[in-house]
């Protein structure tokens, strides 16, 4: 029988209460007690056997709690639990119903669910009646309770309205055990609180799967016991499998391989596993649940393999972008020469190798644009390039540049850490300038690195695996080092696996035209500005500076020439100047006052002190070189990168000015 009142709306303000009773009179004295304006009742009369079933299909239907009275009401609660409210049969109740029974006859037995009723004798006394009690667990034993009772004399049934049923085919009067209003009252307003935080809890819980479920990470949690508790729609497709049909029981397929199984008893985070599952590589990290110190769940996120590599992928594609990339290509080398040629013919074949190589030659010869052009013909060519002048830094910032190091490790140090170059480099080369000028403790650690492909930061206890190419230059005799014990021997040989010497400008005038071809483009100036006297000029001078000091010079003649075809006579100003400035027993000297390209057009004034042709040129490239710093924030790399020269130069300019201060 359906007590459902025809016509009535849900409205989703109001909360939704299910009574599921064994009598309609029952029925009849709740309905009178519920409020219009807080809840709306839907009302249906069932049988012990179906009372739980239709209750679970009730809370399915999203009714945020089921009421239930006497033996009906029992069994429900006993079953299901949360969110079922019984209306409790009290000692008055059954008094009230047993007066009514005493005026029908004098044989009677009342029916109790589970147990006895305390106090029962207490009431007989005092009412003065021959009453027994029926104590019943399922309906079956409630009809065999009945049926012995009529048996045994029993008259009269008083009960809920199954007895009332079975009593009738047995031709019994019963009389109906009500409810009185206290209870009910006290019974809606615990089913007013129970819906009032189920709704609380509901919502809070459809916020979490909300954001679960927006979530690319894959989340699935389980109880203590190992029981699924929740999960998200990535999960289930990250495992190829659907989750609902497990919540509540054990998924221990599951639990194990993620980990969630060692976390529940270890009571311990572990992170970024690598597990393998239905064919897909997932990385997985589990983290325990505490509830009063103690361990009351855990939850697992899972994070696909493929996608990481893609964000990897796509933060080496920011670092490219950023600045981190090869500027220049095999093509861009000059090699008319037969030794260049020979060169250029290695180097192509060496950039095809994963082996490490060293570039040796004098200052000024190239070794850092050759460094370019190597990874530019690399497999790897797509993949950051980062250099680094290990001669321009101190050890202990040598070391937090190369290896980055985690915050706290020394006085200074960046907040959060800071990655290393090898990391920023991963996947690609790493360009290691002056590696002769690294000391003894810098050179263990990298050793450790080329041996291991791993990186650990100062200060950190982590293992980061790295996938670096290393080419490294020197100006110095790196096997000379070695025999004096300055250069480690095994680092060394990790090093020089392949190694490529670049000729000093002296050996190879052959490609001076097209050294000097970019120059001529730069300021707009024919091959004719050069005559043959200055060309006898150029190759009689030993260029201890090399290509570095050779474009100094031009371009400081190129920059003072203005419109003027050639001028000789400016031109051996200038050749006196650097001969003086670059002579054999000064060797770095000439590539110390090399001009930086950002000198083009700027006017050369005399400041007053300076006199000769060169010291105002150096004053008008320091100032530069200073103002280029101050807009840079001090930051010497990225003014050397804006200047267009190297680091080196950049370094070498400042110590000079520092040596000789105007």
């Amino acid at each position: 029988m359906d007590m459902k009142d025809p016509g009535l709306i849900y409205q989703p303000d109001k909360f939704r209460f299910a009574l599921v009773s064994h009598a309609a009179e029952v029925v009849d004295i709740v309905r009178r007690y519920c409020r219009s304006d807080t809840e709306e009742l839907y009302t249906t009369i069932v049988g012990l056997d179906d009372a739980v079933d239709t209750a679970r299909a009730l809370i399915q239907d999203g009714y945020d709690v089921i009421l239930g009275h006497g033996g009906t009401g029992g069994m429900i609660a006993r079953s299901i639990g949360q969110p079922v409210v019984n209306i409790p049969i009290t000692m008055l109740d059954i008094a009230n119903a047993l007066l009514v029974a005493a005026k029908e006859g004098r044989n009677i037995a009342v029916t109790s669910f589970a147990t006895g009723r305390e106090g029962f004798d207490t009431i007989k006394t005092i009412l003065k009646l021959n009453v027994r009690q029926i104590v019943f667990d399922s309906q079956r034993e409630l009809e065999d309770g009945v049926k012995k009772a009529i048996r045994n004399g029993v008259d009269t049934i008083v009960g809920g309205g199954v007895s009332r049923k079975i009593a009738a085919r047995l031709q019994a009067r019963t009389v109906i055990i009500k409810p009185g209003r206290q209870t009910i009252q006290e019974a809606l307003e615990q089913a007013r609180a129970l819906a009032a935080a189920r709704r609380k809890e509901m919502e809070h819980h459809e916020r979490l799967r909300t954001i679960f479920d927006i979530m690319d990470d894959g989340m699935i949690g389980v109880d203590a016991s190992g029981n699924l508790t929740f999960f998200n729609h990535t999960a289930e497709t990250l495992l190829d499998m659907a989750l609902a049909p497990y919540i509540g029981r054990p998924v221990s397929q599951l639990a194990k391989p993620m980990g969630l199984t060692d976390t529940l008893a270890s009571g311990t985070k572990k992170s970024d596993e690598i597990v393998r599952f239905n064919d897909k590589e997932l990385v997985v990290t589990s983290l325990p649940i505490r509830t009063h110190n103690a361990v009351s769940g855990a939850v697992c996120q899972l994070k696909e393999g493929r996608k990481i590599r893609n964000i990897d992928r796509k933060l080496r594609e920011r670092i490219h972008r950023q600045g981190f990339i090869a500027k220049h290509t095999m093509a861009d080398i000059a090699a008319v020469s037969p030794g260049m040629q020979k060169l250029i013919g290695k180097a192509r074949k060496f950039a095809q190798t994963e082996a490490a190589i060293l570039i040796y030659g004098e200052t000024g010869t190239g070794k850092e644009f050759l460094t370019h052009a190597l990874h530019d013909a690399s497999r790897r060519r797509k993949a950051p390039f980062v250099a680094v002048n290990c001669a321009a830094l101190p050890e202990t910032l040598l070391e937090s540049e190369l290896f980055g190091h985690e915050e706290g490790a020394f006085t200074g140090a960046k907040k959060g850490g800071k990655i290393g170059l090898f990391e920023l480099a991963n996947h690609g080369t790493i360009f290691l300038d002056e590696i002769g000028d690294i000391s003894n403790s810098v050179q263990v650690r990298l050793l450790r690195v080329l041996e291991n492909k791993e990186v650990m930061r100062v200060g950190g206890d982590r293992i980061v695996p790295v996938d670096v190419r290393v080419i490294s230059s020197t100006h110095k005799d790196l096997t000379g080092e070695v025999r004096a014990g300055r250069f480690r021997k095994d680092l060394y040989y990790r090093l020089a696996v392949l190694r490529l010497g670049l000729p000093p400008l002296r050996r190879r005038w052959e490609d001076v035209p097209d050294l000097l071809a970019p120059l001529l483009r730069q300021y707009r100036k024919a091959p004719a500005c050069l005559t043959p006297g200055m060309r006898e000029r150029i190759k009689s001078h030993t260029w201890p500076g090399n290509i570095r000091e050779f474009n100094s010079l031009m371009e400081s003649y190129l920059i003072l020439l203005g419109d003027r075809q050639n001028d000789e006579h400016l031109f051996a100003e200038l050749f006196e100047e650097y001969q003086r400035t670059g002579r054999p027993d000064n060797p770095h000297a000439a590539a110390e006052g090399q001009i930086p390209p950002l000198l083009a057009g700027v006017p050369v004034v005399d400041g007053g002190a300076p006199t000769s042709l060169m010291a105002r040129l150096e004053k008008h490239k320091l100032n530069i070189i200073r103002q280029t710093l101050d807009g840079c924030g001090h930051n010497k790399t990225l003014a050397a990168k804006k200047l267009g020269i190297s680091t080196n130069t950049l370094w070498r300019a400042l110590r000079k000015a520092e040596r000789n201060p105007r």
